[in-house]
C-alpha cells in the first residue's frame, strides 16, 4: 500500500470484496477502517443456512420490518443504508465458507448485489466493501459484479496464508 492510500482504495482498485484467511490480518485492517470513520457490521457465517441467511441479513444489517427476505429486496435494502455520518460501510463475512460450502449459489447472490451496489454508492461519495474472511486458503469465486474477488495485499501470496 503506499503511503497516501488508505486500506479502502487498496481494496476498491481490485473490487468491493476482499478475502482473508489469517483473523489477525483482517482484525489489522478493521482497526483502520474503525478509525478511518467508516461504519462496521461485523457477522460470523457459521451458522447461516439457506433457510436463515436472509433472517440472519435482516438482523445485522437493521433492515426494515417489511424487507421482503428475498435477494431483490437485500438489493433495495442495500441502497438505503447510505449513511452521510460515516465514509462508506465495513461488511465483514466471517467463515464465509462454511455459508458457501451450505449454500453456494445464494452466496455468491449476496455477494453479486454487493459488488454491484458497491459502485451505486461510489455514486454518492460512499464505499461498500466486504471483508470477506474464509478458513479455506484456496476459496475462490467467479467473477462478481463482473469483479474477481482478491486477497488482500498482506495474504496476496500462497505462502504468506
Amino acid at each position: 500500500m503506499k503511503n497516501s492510500e488508505g486500506k479502502d482504495i487498496e481494496i476498491l482498485k481490485n473490487g468491493p470484496i476482499c478475502k482473508y484467511f489469517k483473523t489477525n490480518v483482517l482484525n489489522e485492517d478493521l482497526i483502520w477502517f474503525q478509525n478511518n470513520k467508516f461504519e462496521i457490521i461485523d457477522m460470523n457465517l457459521s451458522n447461516w443456512t439457506k433457510h436463515n441467511f436472509h433472517k440472519k441479513l435482516k438482523e445485522s444489517l437493521h433492515f426494515p420490518d417489511y424487507y421482503g427476505e428475498n435477494l431483490d429486496a437485500f438489493n433495495d435494502c442495500l441502497l438505503d443504508m447510505i449513511d452521510t455520518n460515516f465514509k462508506g460501510l465495513i461488511l465483514v463475512f466471517r467463515h464465509f465458507d462454511d455459508f458457501y460450502k451450505e449454500d453456494r449459489q445464494n452466496s455468491e447472490a449476496i455477494l453479486d448485489i454487493i459488488s454491484k451496489q458497491s459502485r451505486n454508492w461510489l455514486l454518492y461519495g460512499k464505499k461498500l466493501i466486504v471483508l470477506l474472511h474464509s478458513k479455506d486458503s484456496e476459496i475462490d469465486f467467479p467473477e462478481l459484479g463482473g469483479i474477481s474477488p482478491h486477497w488482500n495485499s498482506s495474504e496476496w501470496f500462497n505462502s504468506d496464508r
